[in-house]
């Protein structure tokens, strides 16, 4: 008679492999990193075709690219570029994470896995110097979206911030396609500390050399941030922030896959 496998549920590390996870849980930690900030007014029409109907968008579509370096954090070494939309849940507003590249893939993983973040991992060049560069490609060789930043002054009294996401976490049906396994909004917040904004001037650039594929440039960039707008942003449209930053919530806003109340 065989032996019977000894890996039970509660035994269970907390992501796969379940013998040696490959992350652990929130929250997440980093430290002197650097974020390159562009708020843009995109399509109505496109922000809303990409944005869940629990959502709502403003009566001015904004959009967002984020371009960051994060040389420590306790999900590894990496540069990123994000790409969001302003929205409001339940009257609250957040960013709605659209598309992202990482170079790592720990936290591609974890992001993914936990937040909901719709990651892939790319080529991501980030540069300090005379200015600020990042250039994201996927493959290499095809350039998505590249950025030029030109810090002005700092901002007073704009650290601590904290950054407010929503996610769409969707896990595969492995017998039926059309319906997810799983399917839920999830809220995380990003507390940046320890360190300053800054005022900046610059540029981003979305290409369509990879429409199909990693559709960045399907949220156009229409006009530049109109002063009401951005005050209502509370930071300018194009910014810098360096310091520290953590991920320590994380919770189900809604679960799409739980069964509807039924009708009073």
């Amino acid at each position: 008679m065989g032996t019977p496998g000894q890996l039970t549920p509660d035994k269970f590390g907390y992501s796969m492999p379940l013998d040696s996870p490959l992350y652990e849980p929130f929250p997440v930690y980093y430290r002197d990193i650097t974020l390159l900030l562009y708020a843009y007014v995109t399509d109505a029409k496109a922000a809303a075709a990409l944005l869940p109907p629990q959502l709502e968008l403003p009566d001015v579509p904004v959009a967002q690219m984020v371009f960051a370096t994060y040389p420590f954090s306790t999900v590894g070494t990496y540069n990123e570029v994000a790409q969001t939309i302003a929205c409001t849940y339940q009257g609250k507003p957040m960013a709605y994470a659209v598309r992202l590249h990482v170079t790592n893939a720990m936290a591609m993983a974890a992001g993914r896995e936990i937040g909901g973040f719709p990651k892939k991992l790319g080529e991501i060049t980030f540069e300090a110097g005379e200015y600020y560069s990042s250039t994201l490609e996927s493959p290499a060789g095809f350039r998505l979206a590249s950025a030029l930043l030109d810090p002005m002054a700092p901002i007073p009294n704009a650290v601590p911030k904290t950054l407010d996401f929503v996610s769409l976490r969707v896990f595969p049906n492995p017998l039926d396609p059309k319906t997810p396994s799983l399917a839920q909004l999830i809220g995380t917040s990003w507390i940046l500390s320890d360190g300053e904004m800054w005022e900046a001037r610059g540029s981003v650039d979305l290409t369509d050399v990879s429409t199909a594929i990693n559709p960045y440039n399907a949220l156009p960039v229409v006009e530049p941030i109109p002063p009401a707008v951005e005050k209502a942003i509370e930071t300018p449209a194009v910014s810098l922030f360096r310091g520290n930053m953590s991920i320590s919530n994380v919770e189900i806003l809604v679960d799409l896959n739980a069964p509807a109340a039924p009708a009073s």
